[in-house]
C-alpha cells in the first residue's frame, strides 16, 4: 500500500532520499507518453497502478498533468494511489510559480499536499533562492524543505503520510478547496446507420469512437448517443441489442474495459471506457443529464468537495444546475451513500 507519492521533476532524488527502495516512474525531461511512443511501447495504467501500489513510497517524475497516455496522466495515477503528495522543484529562479502550479494541480484533484521539497539546494544559496523559499511558503501555506546533493535529510515523513486534503477537516462548513472539473468531450461523429440493420463492424467502430470521446460512460448513454445520431427517437430493446453486442465484442477484443452491472450494483447499468482511461474522471456535466453521470464520478466529486452543509446542493452548483428534482435527489443520495 502506498503511503506517500512524490511528484515533480526531481521526484526520483527526493523519494530515494526518503526510501532507497522507492518505486520510481521517471521518463526523463520529456513527456512520458512521447518517451514511450518513441521507444515503441505504451504505458499501461493498470500495470502501473498495480506496481506502484505495492510500494510504500512512489516517485512520479514530471509535471502532475503530464500524460502517460493521451487519456491518463501522472496525476491520475496519484489519485488512484490515494496517498498524500510531496511536490518537488529544483533550486532555480521562479521556482515558486512552478511549485504552486504543481501543488494546485494536485489539490484540485482532491489530493492532500503535505510539503514542498526544493532539490539541488546549494550550500551557499543566493538572496533570490532564499526569498523564493520564503515566498513559496507564504503563498502555499505548505512546509518548504530543501535537499542538497550530499544530504541525508531528517524530514517529518510520518507527518506527511498523515496529511489530509485541503478542507477535509473543516468543522461543519464548506470546504475551502476548489475542484477542477475536466472538460466533457461529446462525441460528434456520424452514425453508420440504423443499429438494427447496419453491419456490426461499422457499429463497433462508431461505439469505439463514442467510448473514446465520452468514457468512462454508462452503457445506456453510449447506446442513446448512437441511437440519436442514427435518427432514432426512443432506444428500444431491438435497437439496443446490436449496440450492446458490439460493446461486448469490443471488450472481448480488449479494445474497451466493460464493467458489468453485477460488478457495480449501485449503478444499475454497465460502464465502459478505454483501457488507458482512468476508471473515474471528474468532468463537467456537458450534454449529460445528472442521472447519466456515473455514480462513482459523482461520489469522487463529493469527496473532493469535502464537508458541506448541503453536499447534494454543492454538487448541483458544481455542475451549474439549479433545480433539485426528486429524481436528482434520489440519485445524489445513492452517490452520497457510495461515498
Amino acid at each position: 500500500m502506498t503511503d506517500l507519492v512524490v511528484i515533480g521533476r526531481y521526484a526520483t532524488a527526493v523519494a530515494r532520499a526518503i526510501d532507497a527502495d522507492a518505486w520510481v516512474l521517471d521518463d526523463g525531461d520529456a513527456t512520458p507518453a512521447i518517451v514511450a511512443r518513441h521507444a515503441g511501447r505504451e504505458h499501461a495504467p493498470p500495470e502501473l497502478r498495480e506496481a506502484a501500489s505495492a510500494a510504500e513510497i512512489v516517485a512520479l517524475a514530471g509535471n502532475p498533468v503530464a500524460p502517460l497516455t493521451p487519456r491518463y496522466s501522472l496525476r491520475d495515477l496519484a489519485v488512484e494511489l490515494g496517498a498524500p503528495v510531496v511536490v518537488t522543484v529544483g533550486a532555480e529562479p521562479s521556482l515558486t510559480g512552478q511549485a504552486r502550479l504543481y501543488a494546485e494541480a494536485a489539490r484540485a484533484a482532491g489530493l492532500a499536499v503535505a510539503a514542498v521539497v526544493i532539490a539541488g539546494w546549494p550550500h551557499d544559496p543566493d538572496r533570490v533562492l532564499l526569498d523564493e523559499r520564503v515566498l513559496l511558503h507564504e503563498v502555499t501555506g505548505l512546509p518548504v524543505l530543501t535537499l542538497t546533493d550530499d544530504e541525508r535529510p531528517d524530514w517529518p515523513v510520518d507527518d506527511w503520510k498523515a496529511a489530509q486534503p485541503a478542507g477535509a477537516a473543516a468543522p461543519g462548513g464548506a470546504a475551502a478547496v476548489r475542484v477542477a472539473l475536466e472538460p466533457y468531450r461529446e462525441w460528434e461523429g456520424e452514425s453508420p446507420g440504423d443499429p438494427r440493420s447496419a453491419p456490426r463492424p461499422r457499429i463497433m467502430e462508431a461505439m469505439l469512437e463514442i467510448v473514446a470521446a465520452e468514457g468512462p460512460v454508462l452503457a445506456s448513454r453510449a447506446y442513446a448517443v448512437y441511437n440519436k445520431a442514427a435518427g432514432g427517437k426512443k432506444l428500444t430493446s431491438v435497437a439496443r441489442a446490436p449496440l450492446s453486442n458490439s460493446i461486448y465484442h469490443l471488450a472481448r477484443e480488449g479494445k474497451v474495459v466493460l464493467v458489468g452491472e453485477d460488478e457495480i450494483p449501485w449503478q444499475g447499468d454497465d460502464a465502459v471506457r478505454l483501457p488507458d482511461t482512468a476508471p473515474v474522471v471528474v468532468r463537467e456535466l456537458g450534454p449529460r443529464e445528472l442521472i447519466e453521470v456515473p455514480l462513482d464520478e459523482i461520489a469522487e466529486l463529493m469527496r473532493r468537495l469535502g464537508p458541506q452543509p448541503d453536499l447534494k446542493r454543492a454538487v448541483l452548483n458544481a455542475y451549474g444546475l439549479v433545480r433539485m428534482t426528486a429524481r436528482a435527489e434520489q440519485y445524489l443520495t445513492t452517490a452520497e451513500e457510495l461515498l
